[in-house]
């Protein structure tokens, strides 16, 4: 079991009196206990604490305690936030929970539900820290390469009105990142952000989600409840996946987006909403007004300022620094230390095409830090699935296709040879020399001490080149 001083707790307050008082009973509890008056000195201390648990008001100078979860997350996903809401702000609080915050306290509240609230909270974190040099990031957004510094430029420049965004992109790209980022960069990013998956709801569901419905409206509608067009007003929503939306309710959406009011389900008074409208998809939506399955005028409507976020693979130059900042991250969620990968394992990674993007990659190095326990990462330690391991870019780099071909081919060779060095050069037709540069070459060398390694080219066919 964790001892308490070993969790360090920020507590973000500006009523002195709630501040202190929440510092004095945290302290008795062993915790140890950093404090601030106001979102931008809570912002500077999580910067140079790295604290395990954030508490923090939603209502504050400086920084919104919305705006510092969403920076919070941003660096760190997996730490819990705990929000305090006074009764007014309790919608704004339930908002926040969908944006990721751990937990909420009404005021007024007891001792003894702080002190459970902040025990469940840190319940099973992990207290190693893991030192290392920050990756810079735009709102999440790692890269450098031309295509980020435009992507990143658009974000600004659309943040500047509320028109809507279209944001397109193959799956996995960070859309939903995107759109997080133009509100963090908007006039209304110290109210609600939301996001509702289109895809995830069937119709009536989808449609209490976006517009809410009366009591009675529908089986199992025991009460009123309002949807999320209600609860941002003043925000921003995310409506991901729209091209999964049914024809009925593209109707129900434009009348929306035209008029700005809208009807409950089994409601019948208008009710006025002013949010900015952010929509994403994976989708071609011109093909879907094609075969008739998006309406044209709501695609023109959604459509004012579009953003397409490039794939992984036209960007490998980002792939070192994508690496090295979900690496930072995963480690610290794992509470393990972070390990070295060698430069070819980085190679091998920027060869991959990334069918899945961002997500994949992710997914695959958070694989590789629980099953892999050594100091260094290799690239025989990295495997992709066979399908999807394709030669990436665009093709027009010759040398990048011919060493990828390369690659592959000396890794099938001694695949079928069972790892047995001279056999595969056999098969590759090349001296077994040869065939050892390469492999050191692409990081596929078990190690200097090779059995194999010793003999060189004496027993060499003098026929093979």
């Amino acid at each position: 079991m964790r001892k308490t001083g070993e969790y360090t707790i920020l507590v973000i307050e500006d009523d002195s009196t709630m501040r202190e008082g929440i510092q004095t009973v945290l302290e008795k509890e062993g915790y140890t206990v950093i404090s601030a008056a106001d979102g931008l000195e809570g912002r500077r201390l999580f910067q140079t604490h790295h604290p395990s648990l954030v508490i923090t008001d939603l209502k504050l100078p400086g920084r919104s305690g919305m705006h510092l979860l969403h920076d919070f997350l941003e660096t760190s996903p997996s730490l819990p936030v705990i929000l305090i809401s006074a009764y007014g702000t309790i919608d704004l609080a339930v908002s926040a929970l969908k944006s990721g915050a751990r937990d909420f306290i009404a005021k007024p509240f007891s001792i003894d539900e702080l002190k459970a609230k902040v025990s469940d909270a840190l319940d099973g974190q992990p207290v190693t820290e893991v030192k290392s040099e920050a990756v810079p990031t735009f709102y999440g957004m790692v890269g450098s390469s031309p295509q980020m510094v435009e992507l990143q430029e658009r974000i600004k420049q659309v943040a500047r009105v509320d028109s809507p965004v279209l944001v397109t992109g193959e799956s996995g790209t960070g859309k939903e990142l995107i759109s997080r980022a133009i509100h963090n960069e908007s006039s209304r990013r110290d109210n609600v952000y939301l996001a509702v998956n289109c895809g995830a709801f069937t119709d009536t569901l989808l449609e209490s989600e976006l517009f809410g419905h009366e009591k009675g409206s529908f089986t199992g509608a025991i009460k009123t409840h309002k949807g999320i067009f209600e609860q941002a007003d003043g925000g921003t929503i995310l409506l991901d996946e729209i091209g999964e939306i049914s024809p009925q309710l593209q109707i129900k959406l434009l009348r929306v987006l035209q008029q700005q009011s809208f009807q409950r389900l089994g409601g019948t008074g208008e009710i006025n909403t002013d949010v900015r409208v952010i929509a994403a998809t994976n989708r071609n939506l011109k093909q879907a007004i094609k075969a008739q399955r998006f309406r044209e005028d709501l695609y023109f409507r959604l459509n004012v300022l579009p953003i397409h976020v490039p794939p992984l693979r036209e960007r490998q130059s980002d792939i070192p620094d994508l690496i090295d900042y979900l690496v930072d991250l995963k480690c610290r969620s794992l509470g393990r230390g972070k390990p070295d990968i060698s430069a070819e394992a980085v190679k091998k990674l920027q060869r991959y095409a990334w069918p899945g993007n961002i997500r994949e990659l992710e997914n695959l190095l958070e694989r590789m830090l629980i099953f892999f326990d050594s100091g260094i990462i290799k690239a025989d330690d990295i495997y992709f699935d066979e399908d999807a391991e394709i030669s990436t870019g665009s093709g027009d780099n010759l040398m990048e296709v011919l060493e990828d071909t390369e690659y592959r081919m000396i890794k099938n060779a001694l695949e079928k040879s069972g790892g047995v060095k001279q056999r595969a050069a056999r098969m590759l037709g090349i001296k077994t020399s040869t065939l050892y540069y390469k492999l050191e070459k692409y990081g596929l060398l078990d190690g200097e001490n090779d059995p194999e390694h010793t003999r060189g080219d004496e027993l060499e066919d003098p026929n093979t080149l």
